[in-house]
């Protein structure tokens, strides 16, 4: 199971945009706490520890606050629209015995056979809900590959569970998939044989038009006889 990152965060006694502002000034991240039931508290901690924290991945973190120490969960995190630097962080405190629901990260295992043949590895799913204790969070969910072959998938029921812990997605989605590479070198030979085909229409057409040409001439010819109607005339 995964190790909680621990924060040393203070309680803020100034609040408002002002003081978050100075807050952050002084290399420090501004939070608040919630808790059911309970007005919420607001914190700050230093900045370099969140970063570290963060890059875990974990969603549960230990907090110690006046010495005491609680489980709280990631809420929500706020980050600048232009250094993307965080600004300020939610959470949410958690009891240790009691189950929650959140998303953990899939990976992936193993050397499919389908991709051995030449198959492509594709996941579908990044992440799944599950409800556990806090101390019971997997860090990832790990999900076997080796025996997939080409054109073949696997669901949310495949993934290995830790004990204790609850899958809440449903076991029908599908997480893996082996698929064939698509083929570029049929396509390139029906467009070849289109081509082909426009040519053969172009000479047909040029033969046409030869033949038209000749037809033309006809009514033209220097050798047709003379109308019988001038013959006529001279006689009267």
């Amino acid at each position: 199971m995964s190790k909680f990152e621990k924060l040393d965060v203070d309680i803020r006694k100034e609040q408002g945009t002002s003081a978050a502002r100075r807050t952050r000034l002084r290399g420090r991240v501004p939070a608040v706490l919630y808790h059911s039931g309970v007005e919420a508290t607001p914190l700050s901690m230093d900045r370099k520890a969140l970063y570290k924290a963060l890059k875990t991945g974990q969603m549960i973190f230990e907090v110690i606050v006046e010495e005491k120490s609680q489980f709280v969960l990631l809420k929500e995190v706020q980050y600048h629209p232009v250094t993307d630097e965080v600004i300020h962080i939610d959470f949410q405190k958690v009891k240790e015995d009691e189950k929650l629901s959140l998303e953990v990260a899939i990976r992936g295992i193993g050397e499919s056979q389908g991709v051995k043949l030449g198959g492509i590895l594709v996941q579908l799913l990044n992440a799944v809900t599950v409800k556990c204790k806090p101390s019971e969070i997997p860090e990832f969910l790990e999900i076997d590959v080796t025996e997939m072959e080409m054109n073949t998938n696997l669901f949310v029921k495949d993934i290995s569970l830790p004990e204790d812990v609850e899958m809440i997605t449903a076991e029908d989605i599908a997480v893996m998939s082996v698929q064939e590479p698509k083929e570029e070198k049929e396509e390139e030979v029906v467009l070849e044989e289109d081509g082909e085909e426009g040519e053969g229409t172009t000479e047909e057409g040029d033969s046409e038009d030869s033949s038209g040409e000749e037809k033309e001439e006809k009514p033209g010819d220097d050798n047709a006889p003379e109308s019988k109607d001038d013959s006529d005339g001279e006689n009267q």
